[in-house]
């Protein structure tokens, strides 16, 4: 993944300096990322792709920006409630589409906003989840979808245990843009 990471940042002709400060994350933490010294959290993901205005599977999978995920090989993502894994990913010009398979435990998960316009679904497996805007978060239960605005602080946590379910990320706009 860190070798991944160091592609997409010289692609974009982003300095590690440049990407510690949009990306809030320590320069030291970044150059261990890109060496693979260090395991990745979700959240640390999330943080370098929002910098890096890429979606989060680009830096999952090796390939292409709107390469299918079903033909690449992608790590679980996991943070401090979630394990994300990739299921599939696909665009076009008006936009680009995430699949993951969500394991969701019972403590909250705080996520950073990402990209402007990301809207996010989740489909509840099994289970209950506490997931949206972390202002207006819903509770749902198996069968159940929320959709929310991915661009603001959002929450996701497995209510009395551990919840299984899909989520959805919608980037608006082609690839990359």
């Amino acid at each position: 993944m860190g070798h991944r990471i160091r592609t997409l940042r010289t692609d974009a002709g982003i300095s590690l300096a440049v990407l510690a400060a949009e990306s809030r994350l320590g320069k030291g933490t970044l150059s261990e990322l890109e060496r693979g010294q260090r395991n990745p959290t979700l959240d640390t993901l999330y943080a370098v792709a929002t910098a890096l205005r890429v979606p989060l599977s680009d830096l999952l999978v090796d390939g292409d920006p709107g390469t299918s995920g079903r033909a690449l090989r992608a790590a679980p993502a996991r943070g401090r409630s979630v394990v994300a894994q990739l299921l599939d990913r696909w665009g076009d010009d008006d936009g680009f589409c995430e699949v993951y398979r969500v394991r969701l435990e019972d403590r909250v998960q705080r996520s950073a906003p990402h990209l402007a316009g990301v809207v996010e679904t989740l489909t509840v497996v099994g289970g209950t989840v506490e997931v949206g805007a972390a202002d207006d978060p819903r509770t749902i239960t198996t069968a159940e979808s929320h959709t929310f605005p991915g661009d603001v602080p959002h929450l996701y946590r497995g209510v009395g245990g551990v919840a299984t379910g899909v989520l959805t990320m919608y980037y608006p706009g082609p690839p990359g843009s």
